[in-house]
């Protein structure tokens, strides 16, 4: 099979070949293992790897964004959406996080036509992913970004939006429905541009903690369940599959995103609901899983056969039947060591 095709085929719920990979890390990571392999271009990593999925995306070419220097000294980057970020560096690594949310005290819907404009499709070229689709004709292509639920904490701050979910559903409605608006836009152009060959598209939206939802499971039927049947439907137009991702104690709603013709949920962590042997047994044939190998505890800490065991222990789980895809449970970070990182690409994928 070809990656595309053992992709395709795990998606659908069934057993390819071998169980197909996924690979993310951030951005010192891929510096590093670049740098330790003599690696000059991603390919060569994905070969290395054996990964059968291959991203790709627009490229913005709308108003020139903004950029300046805090009082602290620190640079600040100003986001097409509008929020302004700041690098935060701690022992682990280097990482975005937002100081300015646009839409902060923001409490009405003509305060937010009046005070803030949403990103227009018009600000993208999408030719890039043409020419990826063309360029890869046998990887799985892969498109995404930050789903509604992520964005908007980033547009105002998550407590101010819980309060609006709460006091004033309307707006947080409107909000919301505004950014799938784009979002449907979007992603259509970016379907249009791969002329049948995109595979996924993968949102990412975070509807966890570490032991539960943010938010009850009603309140994610009023908010989120009609927008993802949107999203869920725009891929299956498309010939592609519709695979969310979410962070956290999501077991409560996976049954709902079944309901919305999701085909795929990642990450599968390691929190209090995702056990793989219940997921295993409750939702075989129903939903593909994604990912598994612990980034919080087993890969920074781990001896490489502790990994590989694990690894072999969640492909055998999950795909005993098809329906999984080999990842991490989150994108490596800076604390896994390369040969923690190598032995989960080294196991055997056949079951």
């Amino acid at each position: 099979m070809t990656s595309k095709e053992r992709v395709r085929v795990a998606m659908s719920g069934g057993k390819p070949d071998q169980v197909p990979a996924a690979f993310e890390a951030v951005g010192s990571v891929w510096t590093k293992l670049m740098k330790h392999y003599g690696f000059s271009n991603r390919d060569q990593l994905f070969e290395k790897f054996r990964i059968d999925i291959y991203p790709t995306d627009a490229r913005y070419i709308g108003p020139a964004l903004e950029s300046y220097v805090d009082s602290e000294g620190n640079k600040v980057n100003v986001s097409y959406w509008g929020h302004h970020t700041t690098v935060h560096t701690t022992d682990v690594g280097s990482y975005n996080v937002t100081v300015k949310h646009p839409l902060d005290g923001m409490t009405t819907i003509e305060e937010i036509k009046i005070g803030y404009t949403f990103p227009k499709v018009e600000w993208f070229d999408f030719s890039n992913i043409t020419n990826v689709c063309n360029k890869y004709p046998d990887k799985a292509i892969i498109i995404g970004h930050p789903g509604p639920f992520q964005m908007v904490t980033n547009l105002m701050s998550m407590e101010e939006f819980f309060i609006l979910m709460y006091d004033d559903p309307e707006v947080a409605s409107y909000i919301l429905d505004q950014m799938v608006a784009f979002e449907l836009a979007y992603y259509e152009e970016c379907f249009k541009a791969g002329n049948g060959k995109i595979d996924v598209l993968r949102p990412h939206d975070d509807y966890g903690t570490q032991i539960s939802m943010l938010f009850s499971t009603d309140m994610w039927d009023e908010y989120f369940k009609e927008n993802t049947k949107k999203l869920v439907d725009l891929a299956h137009k498309y010939g592609a599959f519709y695979q969310q991702h979410s962070c956290g104690a999501v077991r409560p709603i996976i049954g709902r995103l079944i309901e919305c013709g999701v085909d795929a949920l990642e990450p599968v962590q390691k929190v209090c609901g995702l056990e793989i042997e219940s997921l295993a047994e409750e939702f075989d044939g129903k939903i593909t899983f994604h990912g598994g190998v612990d980034t919080q505890g087993l890969l920074p800490n781990g001896t490489p056969e502790e990994v590989a065991a694990e690894t072999r222990h969640i492909i055998e789980t999950l795909g005993k039947n098809g329906g999984y895809i080999l990842m991490a449970s989150q994108s490596f970070e800076p604390d896994v060591p390369i040969e923690n990182i190598e032995a989960v690409y080294s196991v055997s994928r056949i079951i």
